[in-house]
């Protein structure tokens, strides 16, 4: 049970901390003006996709990832 509410709460801040990311990397990019953007090689209507695929997208943890499986009972139970 508690292993359960660690996991939940790790994927909850390693989300918030994506979405952190994504959203300021989107507001500072937002502050240029069309000539800085230009000067980089993006127009203003890629900035979404820009901050989007700059980061990593998180990979959510499954609550029974610390399970040790016995692989001499793999495929009778």
């Amino acid at each position: 049970m508690i292993n359960k509410l660690v996991v939940a709460y790790k994927n909850f801040r390693t989300e918030m901390d994506y979405r952190n990311k994504v959203r300021t990397t989107i507001k500072e990019l937002s502050a240029l003006s069309n000539y800085e953007l230009n000067d980089i090689g993006i127009s203003r209507g890629e900035i979404y996709d820009v901050a989007h695929n700059s980061y990593k997208r998180p990979v959510t943890i499954l609550a029974n990832d610390n399970v040790r499986v016995n692989e001499n009972l793999r495929g009778f139970v």
